[in-house]
């Protein structure tokens, strides 16, 4: 695939897939018995995935401008645009990173969402039982 959006939309679904499968085999492990519970751990699990992308971006602020050599730059000589261009990669590697975890996070909204709506009424007890007259 020649498009890098659309592998990272695909990596990202596929992350999202088998983060899914996780969480139902940790659900089923812990006995899970209302589609409540099921709905809350996919949301907690996307909103995991979209905090360790915004965390990595924070992480991103504190990295040394084009003008500050790091460690490993020191023994060589780059010259500006060598060194932009290495920033630069480094750069653009952290936020396609934060796209897409914040792509799989996103997608693990769905079920959380698909799950509290359609299995509701299979829950049990959640719904008040109407009085008889």
């Amino acid at each position: 695939m020649k498009n890098p959006i659309l592998r990272i939309l695909i990596s990202a679904t596929l992350f999202s897939l088998i983060s899914s499968v996780v969480v139902l085999i940790i659900g089923l492990v812990l006995r899970w018995n209302t589609s409540i519970q099921f709905s809350d751990g996919f949301f907690w699990a996307g909103a995991i995935v979209l905090s360790i992308g915004f965390v990595n971006i924070l992480g991103m602020f504190y990295q040394r401008t084009v003008s500050g050599l790091q460690y490993s730059q020191s023994a060589v000589h780059l010259d500006m645009a060598e060194r932009y261009k290495i920033w630069d990669a480094d750069i653009m590697h952290g936020y396609k990173l934060l796209v897409f975890l914040g792509a799989s996070g996103l997608l693990l909204f769905g079920p959380s969402l698909l799950t509290g709506r359609l299995f509701w009424p299979a829950t049990g007890c959640e719904r008040p039982i109407p009085a008889a007259r």
